[in-house]
């Protein structure tokens, strides 16, 4: 299993869940849920019922539930009346935990005190050649995409380049994208997808590729060229195994590590 965490501690604070950066109590409650997921801490991969993680947790049935549900919604557990709630099958020791899950934003907030995002999102006539080659796709298709920098104190953090076919996108969405009308930027790729009909994400494969920053003035990061880096690919796809999307992060790894843990 691979996980990912901010090299900077967090700032600590009492109580049963981990600090994991800002965010109601029912958002803890599901990183803390899924931290545990993630670190196998449940026999057969089946969690206990409402009210045992309740008390585990130090939290309401209906934080509980509700957390459940956000996990379920992101396709890392199953429920079911008669089975109980159960982590699916894809949330394996090789799952990697991103900004799907916990979220880059949220892993920098646990170390940093101003923590913001710069983006926009735009329609283009093309992708670039690793999307469209990733995606099956002419290389004539529109493409929708996200370019978005998280900045940790004045420091840029993560650079995401996102692209995904225009014509996946629901139609109002693209009415407004292609004539320039108000957008709300949705805060992540799983949350675009839930308007793709019939192609939201269920899962995603991700490449983690070391590099070095190019002698070029336009890098999104603020490193020195020669620095080492961590680009990482992903593959979107739906619950049809289609893949839906592409994204490309540059990680800057002074501010965010990686770590590999292996377990029996």
């Amino acid at each position: 299993m691979t996980g990912s965490q901010s090299r900077r501690g967090g700032r600590g604070t009492a109580g049963v869940l981990p600090r994991i950066g800002n965010g109601s109590l029912a958002e803890q409650t599901t990183r803390a849920l899924l931290e545990a997921i993630m670190e196998r801490r449940f026999p057969g991969d089946r969690l206990p019922n409402e009210p045992a993680l309740a008390e585990q947790l130090g939290v309401s049935r209906t934080t509980i539930r509700t957390a459940l549900q956000t996990l379920e919604r992101l396709g890392v557990v199953s429920r079911a009346p008669a089975r109980g709630t159960q982590v699916r099958p894809h949330i394996g020791r090789e799952s990697i935990l991103l900004h799907r899950l916990i979220g880059f934003r949220g892993m920098l907030e646990a170390g940093h005190d101003d923590v913001r995002i710069e983006e926009r999102m735009d329609v283009r006539e093309h992708g670039t050649e690793p999307a469209m080659q990733a995606l099956g796709l002419d290389a004539a298709t529109p493409m929708v995409v996200h370019d978005k920098t998280i900045v940790a104190d004045g420091r840029p953090a993560v650079h995401l380049f996102q692209e995904v076919p225009l014509e996946y996108v629901a139609e109002d969405a693209r009415r407004r994208l292609t004539t320039g009308r108000r957008f709300d930027i949705p805060d992540s790729i799983f949350e675009f997808s839930r308007s793709w009909p019939g192609r939201e994400i269920d899962h995603s494969v991700v490449e983690l590729v070391p590099a070095v920053v190019p002698d070029d003035p336009d890098f999104p990061l603020d490193l020195a060229p020669g620095t080492p880096h961590i680009v990482l690919r992903e593959i979107h796809y739906s619950a049809a195994n289609e893949a839906v999307a592409y994204s490309r992060e540059i990680v800057n790894d002074e501010l965010i590590r990686f770590r590999l843990v292996r377990s029996r």
